[in-house]
């Protein structure tokens, strides 16, 4: 549920929540050790392993988020780059209906304009929640039924309708590949064991400051700060369809704008 109402909050907001978040529960640790430091047995300790605890600790956190941030920017490259041949291969079916010539590929060249139109004005909100608009199946389902009306009567229409053939499957290939990429996101247990460990981090770092000084807090509200807006970029990234860093039907509006300057 909290996770939820994170993911609707916009970037700028991540960003200053997380810092803010981890500072506030650095100073309640901090806080609590220090009350409880003569009952834990925390007014003795030896500052040199907590100083080595902090850095791996620190590290392990750097290096963990630095490997998700790249999985993470890799699939949102893969989703665009998939956006764009999927528009392509639509522009490319348009034209070789348009080749084709018959009354049937003018119908069949109505229908995929009609989807394409769908994909931006209906079913793109709708894949934030990783879900296929019905409206735009039923497009889709009549492009491939108007498809399967050609009727090839010259040798040319027959080679041409093996091509139209092969782009209409690639159509739906990368329909059904974006709505299950939509779909796709790092599992609740990741965030889960996620936010565990930045705890942990912020715990360790209280311990630290159980002898505090200027430069010890700086360096730590410093690093706990940098954690924090590496979480939250990997946060964003790993939804594509929401927020302001998202995934854009740009490519689908530029292949539409092209079949309607087509004759």
């Amino acid at each position: 549920m909290i996770l939820n109402y994170i993911e609707q909050l916009p970037n700028w907001a991540l960003f200053i929540i997380f810092p803010i978040a981890s500072w506030a529960a650095l100073v309640l640790l901090t806080s609590i050790f220090r009350r409880c430091s003569k009952i834990l047995g925390l007014d003795d300790f030896d500052s040199d392993i907590i100083d080595t605890a902090t850095q791996n600790a620190m590290s392990g956190a750097y290096v963990v988020l630095g490997f998700v941030l790249v999985l993470v920017m890799a699939t949102a490259n893969d989703i665009d780059s998939n956006i764009s041949k999927e528009a392509s291969q639509i522009e490319a079916l348009d034209r070789l209906l348009i080749m084709e010539g018959s009354p049937s590929s003018k119908i069949a060249r109505q229908s995929l304009h009609a989807y394409t139109k769908s994909i931006v004005g209906d079913e793109w909100g709708r894949l934030v929640s990783g879900e296929q608009d019905s409206a735009t199946r039923l497009h889709a389902d009549k492009l491939h039924h108007d498809v399967s009306l050609l009727q090839p009567n010259t040798p040319r229409q027959a080679a041409l309708f093996s091509e139209i053939t092969k782009a209409s499957n690639e159509v739906t290939q990368y329909r059904n590949l974006r709505i299950l990429n939509s779909q796709s996101r790092m599992p609740n247990l990741f965030w889960q064991l996620s936010y565990l460990t930045l705890l942990g981090v912020i715990a360790i770092a209280a311990l630290r400051l159980m002898q505090p000084s200027p430069i010890r807090i700086l360096a730590l509200a410093i690093q706990l700060a940098m954690i924090s807006w590496l979480f939250a970029t990997v946060m964003i990234l790993d939804l594509p369809y929401l927020g302001q860093i998202k995934t854009s039907p740009e490519a689908f509006e530029k292949a539409i704008q092209v079949m309607q300057s087509r004759p």
